[in-house]
Parts: C-alpha cells; sequence; structure tokens
C-alpha cells in the first residue's frame, strides 16, 4: 500500500515539474500543493516543496517563497535540491538506464 501512495504522489509531482518546466508556474504550484497535501509522508514531498518554492520565484511572490523555504528547511535540512537545485537530466522518461 506504501508503495501505491508513493507512486502516486511522485506521479503528481512529475506533472507539476512537467507545468514548471513549461512554464505554468501556477498550474505547478496547484499540482505541487495538493501532492504536498494528499500525500504527507511520500519522499516526493521535497520535489514538490522545491517547486512550489521556484515557482513562487518566478511569479515574483516573494512571501509565499519565504514561507516555502522556510518549511522545506524545517522538514528537509539536508535537502540537496536547496544546496544544489535540480541536476541537468537530458534523458527521456523511458530511459532508465544513464
Amino acid at each position: 500500500m506504501k508503495y501505491l501512495v508513493n507512486s502516486m504522489a511522485a506521479g503528481e509531482v512529475h506533472i507539476a515539474r512537467y507545468y514548471y518546466k513549461r512554464g505554468a508556474y501556477v498550474a505547478a504550484i496547484n499540482r505541487a500543493q495538493l501532492a504536498v497535501r494528499q500525500y504527507q509522508q511520500a519522499p516526493a514531498i521535497e520535489e514538490a516543496l522545491y517547486i512550489m518554492l521556484m515557482s513562487y520565484e518566478r511569479l515574483g511572490l516573494d512571501e509565499l517563497r519565504s514561507d516555502t523555504e522556510r518549511v522545506m528547511k524545517t522538514n528537509f535540512p539536508r535537502s540537496e535540491l536547496l544546496s544544489k537545485g535540480y541536476q541537468s537530466d537530458d534523458r527521456r522518461w523511458w530511459q532508465v538506464w544513464k
């Protein structure tokens, strides 16, 4: 059951990432918020919060960005996303090898 819940959370975050890359920041925020609300214990929540943080930054919503950053630092103090950001990955979704 836990695997299914984590997979559903990862799916929501995947969609939020797609919206973010396309420049649809409000849609990315909405999808990431949905993942955070519904799948609170899933590992994908770290990335969902990061997508929210970056989308708020792109939209110029500094107060919401700082709130999201505070939540992320509290829950994921050793987050590599905060320190390094997204690592470029030019593979397609179906390429599971490196």
